[in-house]
């Protein structure tokens, strides 16, 4: 891409695209590690993409190592085999430190148990990124929002050296010079219009692959999440608890959520699918309400009780934001095959620690969180190897 009008400049260490927990972990451990950064958002950071506008659960296991080798066999199995487990105890680890760090630093108000332990399992979007937000700004990081990043920088020698990017508030393009950049612009839900997934339009694996990134596992990224017909709403969590029906009441058999999508979108072909949060014991039904209340927003909107009344569903594609492919990470600080660019969140390949299977949620947070971090450190360190470009 060139231009001819005039654009305004800007000189970082680290530039961050995309402000999602991927993309905001990834200018926090940037900046902690002493560079300079700049973080450019399409939207606005902290109440746009998938996170901002919903609860998400997160793949949080304590330190015990009976509890992480179940939660990683468990993985294992849904994914094929195809998961690497030295990756996966990365995550944990990682996600475990990030969530501690979200409490003491943050101040998230985790729930807790009886015993006054804090409950890490859930977040609230719009919480959680509203305490992002803050951080990197406190950190000294400058934001730029609603500035969506039209292609990559690089020098002669094929080093990634910033940005081209687009200030909507003004119209005018900006040239961003950085030392390395992080690629964390979300994944692509093919403008299926799935909650918060406006944003989701697969920037970020396009700026990686012009740059001569490449990407790994897109096999895996044909994922279709339930929703209500004539909703957006696709979180799925809480399909665990629902019975699948025809339209003449009669159970559909092998339906459900997790292993019976197939049957589902089968039956879709041809006539309606009905659902009811109907396994629900008295109590789970309040702490689904409590953990989730942007699910039940919507229910209440439509004069629905889900745990009463069957409602009819449909399948919408999210795409990677949903499965797991992504730009294909080479190294552990989630460099890619491009000297100088990172990559973190749903723009990177989530194979690593789900094979070919996600689901959603949990492990998406939980690589969002790790992956975002790793990044920012990486793209830190390189960036002060190399200097910012142009600089002697």
């Amino acid at each position: 891409m060139t231009s001819t009008e005039p654009e305004q400049a800007l000189s970082t260490d680290v530039l961050v695209i995309g402000g999602g927990p991927a993309g905001t972990w990834a200018a926090i451990k940037a900046a902690q590690a002493g560079a300079d950064v700049v973080l450019a958002d399409k939207g606005y950071t902290g109440a746009s993409g998938a996170t901002a506008s919903v609860g998400t659960g997160i793949w949080y296991v304590d330190d015990v190592p009976e509890l992480r080798e179940a939660a990683m066999a468990s993985r294992e199995a849904l994914g094929g085999f195809l998961a690497d487990r030295d990756w996966m105890a990365r995550v944990l680890d990682e996600t475990h430190a990030r969530m501690d760090e979200l409490a003491r630093i943050q101040r998230y108000p985790f729930p807790v148990d009886a015993q006054g332990r804090q409950l890490r399992g859930d977040l609230q979007g719009p919480e959680y990124m509203r305490r992002q937000r803050t951080r990197v700004r406190r950190l000294g990081a400058r934001i730029l929002d609603h500035t969506p990043a039209l292609e990559l920088l690089t020098d002669a020698d094929g080093v990634v050296s910033g940005a081209r990017a687009l200030d909507r508030t003004t119209g005018e393009t900006v040239r961003i010079e950085a030392g390395a950049v992080v690629l964390a612009a979300g994944g692509c839900a093919f403008q299926s219009k799935t909650l918060g997934c406006d944003v989701n339009t697969g920037d970020g694996a396009l700026l990686a692959v012009e740059a001569g990134a490449r990407l790994s596992g897109m096999e895996f990224s044909n994922a279709y999440a339930i929703a209500p017909k004539g909703t957006s709403l696709t979180k799925t969590a809480y399909y665990s608890w629902a019975t699948f029906y025809r339209a003449d009441g009669s159970v559909l058999e092998g339906a459900a959520s997790k292993g019976g999508r197939s049957v589902i979108a089968r039956t879709l072909l041809t006539e309606p699918v009905y659902a009811r949060f109907d396994k629900a014991t008295p109590d789970e039904q309040l702490a689904m309400r409590k953990g989730q209340p942007n699910t039940f927003l919507v229910f209440d909107r439509l004069g629905i009780d889900p745990f009463t009344d069957p409602f009819e569903i449909t399948l919408l594609a999210e795409g990677t934001v949903r499965g797991t492919g992504g730009v294909r990470i080479a190294g552990q600080d989630c460099s890619t095959d491009v000297p100088g660019l990172y990559a973190a969140g749903d723009t990177a390949t989530r194979e690593l620690i789900c094979g070919g299977f996600t689901g959603g949620g949990s492990h998406n947070a939980a690589w969002a969180a790790s992956s975002g971090s790793w990044a920012g450190r990486g793209a830190a360190t390189f960036a002060a190897g190399r200097g910012r470009p142009g600089r002697a």
